[in-house]
């Protein structure tokens, strides 16, 4: 145990897009067995459009991306991780057959898949989907808003993800879209992650349900590694789950390995799961709410305090990264839209904003602004692209 968590935090290291719009008139780059590659309106990374069973979603994949995986597997794992970190490949492959044990069914059938057609063999694929395995930890940090803050009154949601990794931005080129239309299942998904890798932080369903993780360490540092890995049942649940009260009944009944904080947005509210170990507790506002790394519902009784710096600051700024959203969203109360979101993710902390300035340990590694009503997001990855405005559209298939 202590060999494959140290491996798959050291794959932590590894690491993570001008808006333009997208068009569903856009040819594919390449297709396969019913999968489809496109390139972004800028080119800047790819969205792979897959239908099927996972095992054939997987065998589109692997050769839709054949060339990306191998330049990927080259740089990150043996020239990087193997060549640059001294990581020996024999733990690498214990790391990622534990991983790939750690997954349903569903998600075998897909890395089985991938490894069919990729040109990679099974460990080595098996390592690639472990790659952007991130430790809970350090950053991210969310607003959404609706109702009175918003024009037309439905939402519009930003989020941060950060990490104390600068090692990340090595890799920007081979962050991309995955977009699974599965048979059998009710709903549609798509995924913000790096080639290769089956790992939740920022997913979407055709549902307008979108999840976004972040860490609630630092107020409930328990660990219950015995449970269901939470990656995987929060992946899964997006493809069954297809309205608000499915979402919250899923919650107030799934526990997780550790303390996370989970903002749900959907086309008409938001709400935010300050997700313990041992209880859920939903936070709910009217119209603007934001969470970052602490909890804060006035019902938390006896949970850890949270560790302060000399500055009383906080993890990561957590309690000025959530203030700061809250004081924008005021602000701009009734013009809230994409582009005011944008602008909003777009300030750093020194500038009354949530992103982390260039220079210090921690990363913004990407911001995300979602419109789930229109089923629209934009993306932009910190020093390698603009934002970009994808409309999801035209890849969800269910």
């Amino acid at each position: 145990m202590k060999t494959r968590m140290l491996v798959v935090l050291t794959l932590v290291i590894l690491g993570l897009v001008s808006c333009k719009k997208s068009s569903s008139s856009d040819e594919p780059v390449n297709t396969f067995e019913g999968g489809k590659l496109f390139k972004s309106p800028s080119g800047s990374f790819y969205i792979a459009q897959l239908n099927g069973t996972f095992h054939q979603m997987g065998r589109q994949y692997g050769l839709l991306l054949k060339q990306q995986l191998g330049d990927f597997y080259k740089e990150a794992i043996v020239d990087f991780l193997i060549g640059e970190k001294g990581i020996k490949y024999e733990d690498l492959v214990t790391s990622g057959r534990n991983y790939y044990n750690d997954f349903p069914k569903i998600f075998k059938d897909y890395l089985d898949g991938i490894a069919e057609t990729s040109g990679l063999t099974s460990d080595q694929t098996y390592i690639m989907s472990a790659s952007f395995l991130m430790i809970y930890s350090t950053g991210c940090s969310s607003l959404s808003a609706w109702g009175d803050y918003t024009p037309d009154h439905s939402v519009v949601a930003g989020r941060n993800l950060d990490l104390v990794s600068s090692n990340l931005r090595l890799f920007s080129k081979y962050f991309h879209i995955v977009v699974w239309n599965p048979t059998g299942y009710p709903a549609s998904v798509a995924n913000i992650d790096f080639i290769g890798s089956v790992f939740y932080q920022t997913s979407f369903n055709n549902k307008g349900i979108f999840l976004e993780l972040q860490t609630g360490q630092a107020s409930d540092t328990t660990n219950v590694l015995a449970r269901e890995n939470t990656n995987n049942i929060l992946l899964e649940s997006l493809f069954r789950n297809i309205s608000s009260d499915a979402v919250d009944s899923w919650f107030q009944t799934t526990l997780p390995t550790c303390g996370l904080i989970m903002n749900a947005s959907f086309p008409d509210h938001a709400t935010i799961y300050e997700w313990a170990t041992y209880r859920v507790v939903l936070r709910q506002a009217q119209g603007l709410i934001s969470a970052s790394n602490d909890f804060i519902d006035p019902s938390w009784h006896n949970y850890p305090i949270i560790f302060f710096d000399s500055t009383n600051q906080g993890i990561g700024y957590t309690c000025t990264r959530r203030t700061n959203l809250i004081k924008l969203g005021e602000l701009n109360k009734g013009n809230i839209t994409p582009q005011k979101m944008m602008e909003i993710f777009d300030l750093t902390i020194p500038q009354g904003g949530a992103t982390f300035p260039e220079g210090g340990p921690v990363k913004t590694i990407y911001s995300v602004v979602v419109q789930p009503s229109q089923l629209k997001i934009w993306l932009k990855v910190r020093e390698y692209s603009g934002w970009e405005e994808i409309d999801l559209k035209n890849y969800f298939g269910n």
